[in-house]
């Protein structure tokens, strides 16, 4: 996705019910992941949910570049960002839960290995 496509055909073919997931390079870039947790900041900032978002991985190779960009794009918007490293999804939602805080968690579940996404939660897990 170049930058300033965000297309609503584009935003329709990537966020799905509970996460956002598409292919890497084409549809999940850097890029994108930062506009993502700028935009994910500014929402949990609205809803005054605390200023820290938990930010969990899976073992995708793109996993880590796309958490990087994505917690760059949430501090630059005055967040404070906990990287749990890898983790299961699962473990994500427990810290998110057991610490109140939002959370984001980059995977792609069960879809191929070209795919990635992240699935985001409010405090508590919600």
């Amino acid at each position: 996705m170049p930058t300033g496509e965000l297309t609503e055909e584009f935003l329709d073919s990537i966020i799905k019910a509970y996460d956002v997931r598409g292919l890497v390079d084409s549809q999940l870039t850097p890029d994108f992941a930062f506009v993502l947790g700028s935009a994910y900041a500014k929402f949990l900032q609205e809803e005054r949910e605390p200023s820290t978002i938990i930010i969990g991985e899976d073992m995708r190779p793109s996993s880590p570049t796309l958490a990087d960009a994505f917690s760059d794009g949430a501090t630059s918007q005055g967040m404070d960002v906990i990287r749990i490293g890898l983790a299961s999804t699962d473990m994500l939602y427990f810290a998110a839960g057991k610490l109140n805080m939002p959370g984001a968690m980059f995977t792609a579940s069960h879809n191929p290995a070209a795919y990635n996404g992240m699935k985001l939660c409010k405090s508590g897990a919600v």
